[in-house]
């Protein structure tokens, strides 16, 4: 977890850094228009790639691929030094921007999903979301500040070399995480297996699309936009009235970024005990409330307070928010999922920048903050009760949690492994004499016994009984083959049934539980070859 706090804090500082070299670099080769155009090409291919590209993430180790991003930005580091010191056009520098922002697509999508990867439970989870959010507001102070010391004493290419140094240092660190989970494998189509083939491009937007994790995702998006209108909000105010000045929106953002840290360290000290939903649902909330104080008040001194509480907010959104998406996204997907929510966010970013001059010259400035400061504020009041949902289905059926915790298989799983199981598990019932799976059929079904007992035939020969916490069904997933036996219900009998998908990438995802799989398979077609022979 340090490695990966580390990775995020590099790239946070650098990230800043680096906007803010290029920026002055862009500015003195072709004036504001160049400074305008560096910004969107520096956040358009990343915006448009990282849902499609991400799903590398679900494919390849997640730490590789972080490694290979910061190396990636650390040759352009240098590059970025070679212009600044041979003074190359405008259009190299944009090349050069334009690169490092398609690499970055991989960034968040690998940060996001290998976080659950490094915790047990939903409580450290959220701690974890707190320290993240926590190691963002610092990096968001010392990128500047490093910045500004030494573009003042060296210049820009001294800048870019610093730069590198801490790309390559987040590089090495980024590859020394470890953790027993990894890409699940692909098991060859058969036997009903339908996980076997790549998904497609939509993979992500489906994930988020489905009920529950919509919900969360609507209201992100609610955030998101009003990001955007509020970056132009901020500018307006700063250079509105008689004593007005651009040197006034640093200070208010900087309002910002002192409540956000404010915030995250709360969430370090007690994020773990409150309601995820409940926490993300107010966190929302303060991105509404004081906007729309401001409009009503739009006094300096009021606005740097209210954009302080907007910052908590902020920090209260993210942990709690991330932390559902955390547990709502199935881990051999996360990163795809990540990525469509990314490119979304920058989607709406720009949405809400487009719409708030229009909606200003429309109306004002303070009806413009009034106006949407309360939707978003009433945006969780609304969907306060799908929301409420959410938070029962990201824990899963407790029963089926305890039931999957107890099968040997999953036992080195971690709870939140447990709790994405849980949510994709499906229950049933089987009356005496049910044929529940039947020798040399397909087969598309894990099943664990809950309550009742079965038999397990081979031809006319039982060969074992199952009761309550005994499961079957994985020989005929994990070897794309057809069911070696045929199992019966003797006594009325309730079943819990895990899909072909969930089930594999689960198994396959985790070290030690794939070892434990492959073992018991092994054992299983060890002894079916002892009874033939007799």
């Amino acid at each position: 977890m340090a490695r990966l706090l580390f990775s995020w804090g590099a790239w946070v500082t650098t990230d800043w850094a680096f906007l803010i070299t290029v920026s002055v670099m862009a500015l003195e080769l072709g004036g504001a228009a160049a400074v305008g155009l560096v910004g969107a090409v520096r956040v358009l291919p990343s915006a448009l790639l990282s849902g499609v590209i991400a799903g590398l993430s679900d494919r390849l180790p997640r730490p590789v691929l972080l490694a290979f991003v910061h190396g990636s930005w650390c040759v352009i580091a240098l590059g970025m030094a070679w212009i600044a010191v041979a003074e190359a056009p405008i259009v190299v520098l944009l090349i050069v921007i334009g690169i490092g922002s398609a690499t970055s697509a991989l960034l968040k999508p690998c940060q996001h999903s290998l976080l659950p990867q490094l915790v047990h439970s939903p409580s450290q989870l959220i701690i974890a979301n707190s320290a993240y959010a926590t190691i963002e507001g610092l990096g968001t102070v010392l990128g500047p500040a490093l910045c500004a010391l030494v573009l003042a004493g060296f210049g820009p290419p001294t800048v870019f070399v610093v730069l590198a140094a801490i790309y390559a240092a987040a590089a090495v660190m980024s590859g020394l995480i470890k953790t027993p989970f990894r890409p699940a494998r692909r098991i060859t189509p058969g036997a009903g297996q339908a996980g076997g083939r790549a998904r497609d491009a939509l993979e992500g937007l489906r994930m988020l699309s489905r009920p529950g994790t919509r919900t969360v995702w609507v209201l992100f998006m609610f955030q998101t936009t009003m990001r955007g209108f509020l970056n132009v909000f901020v500018i307006l105010l700063a250079t509105s009235g008689p004593d007005g000045n651009e040197a006034r929106a640093g200070t208010l953002f900087a309002a910002i970024g002192v409540g956000g840290l404010v915030g995250a360290v709360a969430g370090l000290g007690g994020g773990a005990r409150r309601s995820a939903t409940a926490g993300f649902a107010f966190g929302i909330g303060l991105w509404g409330l004081p906007i729309l104080i401001i409009g009503i008040w739009p006094q300096p001194g009021i606005a740097w307070a209210a954009l302080a509480v907007l910052g908590l907010g902020n920090a209260l959104e993210d942990i709690f928010g991330f932390s559902l998406f955390n547990r709502l996204f199935p881990d051999h997907v996360a990163g795809r999922a990540w990525g469509t929510y990314y490119s979304f966010h920058a989607a709406t970013v720009a949405l809400g920048s487009l719409a708030a001059p229009l909606l200003v010259a429309a109306t004002s400035l303070s009806w413009a903050m009034v106006i949407t400061g309360a939707v978003v504020m009433l945006a969780p009041v609304v969907l306060w009760r799908s929301l409420r949902a959410v938070g029962a289905m990201v824990s899963g059926r407790s029963e089926h949690v305890d039931l999957l915790q107890s099968v040997a298989l999953f036992a080195p799983l971690s709870l939140i492994a447990i709790e994405r199981l849980a949510r994709s598990a499906q229950e049933g019932q089987a009356e005496p004499g049910t044929t529940i799976v039947r020798e040399h059929d397909l087969g598309a079904e894990f099943y664990i016994v809950a309550e009742g007992e079965l038999s397990v035939w081979q031809g006319d020969a039982e060969i074992r009984r199952l009761g309550p916490g005994d499961s079957f069904g994985e020989i005929a997933l994990l070897e794309a083959s057809p069911r070696t036996a045929t199992v019966l219900a003797e006594q009325p009998s309730r079943l819990l049934t895990l899909d072909s998908d969930s089930f594999i990438a689960a198994v396959t995802g985790h070290r030690v539980t794939d070892d434990l799989a492959r073992s018991r398979v092994s054992g299983y077609l060890i002894d079916d070859e002892a009874r033939k022979g007799h």
